[in-house]
């Protein structure tokens, strides 16, 4: 598949229009008679293809409308769901709304939502993906069966897409429209006795960004390269952690940057003695976090559910801690603006390959990525985990042989304090369901003393 990123557009071929959304939504609150009523619509088409043994094995598609009323009278709130759209349907689930709010007990932290607000111009949908067919990924599942069956390896794979809009709208006035797509691709390819496993992936936004033909060498080359794996002890070592890897640990990190846990003293990021440490140095001067709702391929809605404007932020700069985020109520407490929390992760990087990486190591561990990441203590950024699909000793700037895998016990803060070098950011499938998820935009990473906790025989 080609490299090249198509322009995204703002007008869907899946989902409903902003005409039509907006139809909907002054539909449902012209039934409306709470003191406060938003409306949240999803519509569009998700689709799958699986691949086991070595075959297509199945495939489908949803394409549905869901639409979630929440009404309000007072503090007593409750939500309906329905994906109903005719109007006998959607007066009920109004209707149904507002009985469930008047039963409510009273949610002291509720806030109603904000009237009519201006939004960053976002186009996320790109045609690549919305228009991609039951076929197209069909071809792109079976570029690694012929080969697999020929190594004698058994392939199995995942493709998930979304292609749809949503919308949010309330009895103030507020409206706002944004449309989207996303594709993930991953493939894990294994011996025969199961003794030995490759993985590879991707993820975007743009189908033309999937290297199909890419994930089937690496899946494949992995699996050859991790055959007759050996015991390595544990301890703290110099690691190259791939994008996915990194990955799948930074998105931990995506609502940590909360005001109020770290104002509560709950948090890596509270002051001993009160307070915060924003404005304080926390990671190596080459760590910079941002979310940007425009990121190209990796786009998401310019609003929250709530109908909050959501825009660029800088989280750490330089290592530098810049930003927390503000729910509406803890930012009316404090007496400051609301600012929603990270939309998406974009991580710093550097020129460097994966090879050059690498070859700077004088003794460490190669790690493809990570499986049942776990978190351990919020105060320290701490997580544990697996290893998997591919672990390597590097001796002298080469990989030496395949070793065993390891469950890692590893605070995320103290990761970042340790970088040594970066590679190029890139979007990575960083979610353990191999699902198209939040965009995670980061480079792979050396750092030292990562711990590898302890061995694992998990495959």
């Amino acid at each position: 598949m080609s490299n090249s990123l198509q322009t995204a557009q703002s007008t869907p071929t899946k989902g409903l229009s902003r005409d039509e959304m907006k139809a909907l939504c002054d539909r449902i609150l012209s039934f409306a008679k709470a003191d406060h009523t938003r409306v949240n619509v999803d519509s569009g088409v998700r689709g799958f293809t699986r691949t086991a043994m070595n075959r297509v094995t199945t495939a489908g598609s949803t394409n549905d409308v869901s639409i979630r009323v929440t009404s309000a009278f007072g503090k007593r709130v409750a939500s309906v769901d329905t994906n109903r759209i005719d109007p006998a349907s959607l007066e009920r689930a109004v209707k149904d709304a507002e009985a469930l709010a008047r039963l409510s007990p009273e949610n002291p932290e509720f806030i109603p939502d904000p009237g009519p607000q201006t939004y960053a111009s976002v186009s996320g949908y790109y045609s690549s993906t919305g228009d991609l067919t039951t076929e197209d990924r069909a071809r792109s599942a079976s570029l690694v069966l012929k080969a697999a069956e020929a190594s004698k390896t058994i392939a199995a794979g995942f493709i998930d897409m979304f292609a749809g809009s949503e919308a949010v709208a309330n009895s103030s006035g507020l409206f706002a429209y944004h449309a989207s797509t996303g594709v993930a691709s991953t493939l894990t390819v294994r011996t025969t006795d199961g003794s030995s496993s490759g993985w590879a992936g991707d993820e975007g936004a743009d189908w033309t960004t999937i290297e199909s033909d890419r994930i089937a060498q690496d899946a494949l080359r992995k699996c050859e390269a991790w055959r007759g794996k050996t015991a390595l002890d544990p301890g703290k070592y110099e690691v190259v952690l791939e994008p996915t890897a990194v990955g799948m640990l930074m998105s931990r990190m995506m609502g940590a940057f909360d005001a109020r846990s770290a104002e509560e003293g709950r948090s890596y990021f509270s002051k001993k003695g009160g307070g915060t440490l924003l404005g304080e140095k926390l990671f190596d001067e080459r760590v910079t976090i941002v979310s940007d709702p425009g990121f190209a391929n990796g786009e998401v809605s310019p609003f929250t559910g709530a109908g909050d404007p959501v825009q660029r932020d800088v989280w750490v700069e330089n290592g530098v801690m810049k930003n927390l985020s503000y729910s509406r109520f803890w930012a009316s407490r404090k007496g400051v603006p609301p600012k929603p929390s990270m939309s998406n992760f974009i991580m710093s990087g550097g020129d460097a390959s994966l090879d050059d990486l690498i070859k700077s190591v004088n003794r460490g561990v190669l790690i493809t990525r990570f499986w049942y990441i776990r978190g351990l203590n919020p105060r320290m950024l701490a997580q544990t985990g697996l290893t998997r699909d591919g672990t390597f000793l590097i001796e002298n700037g080469r990989i030496s042989r395949p070793v065993t895998n390891f469950r890692f016990n590893q605070s995320l803060a103290e990761l970042l304090q340790n970088v040594q070098m970066m590679g190029r950011p890139t979007r990575v499938c960083a979610g353990e369901n191999s699902s198209a998820g939040t965009p995670v935009i980061v480079p792979a990473l050396k750092v030292r003393d990562f711990n590898l906790a302890s061995v694992s025989d998990a495959i």
